[in-house]
């Protein structure tokens, strides 16, 4: 049964890795949503800040700070490299 799990999830991550690859391929991505997504990292960004500056909830600062660290790839990706139109 292990190898069975091993097996579908790299099936799974395999599909994901040349799906996404292909998808940056086709420059694509409007100025538009560009935007959406720099700006969204600056909000993940200052809503990490003021969780961990409260001291009530790390994890819950992480979680935003990891978002915002996602969003900078997708946008390094798919906006700067792929100059989205």
């Amino acid at each position: 049964m292990k190898i069975r799990q091993i097996f579908i999830i790299s099936l799974v991550l395999t599909l994901f890795a040349s799906t996404n690859g292909v998808f940056a391929n086709e420059k694509k991505y409007p100025k538009k949503a560009c935007k959406g997504i720099y700006d969204s990292i600056g909000l993940f960004v200052k809503v990490a800040d003021a969780i961990w500056k409260k001291k009530n909830n790390d994890k819950k600062a992480v979680l935003y700070s990891q978002a915002a660290a996602n969003y900078a790839t997708i946008y390094e990706t798919v906006c700067r490299k792929g100059k989205s139109h």
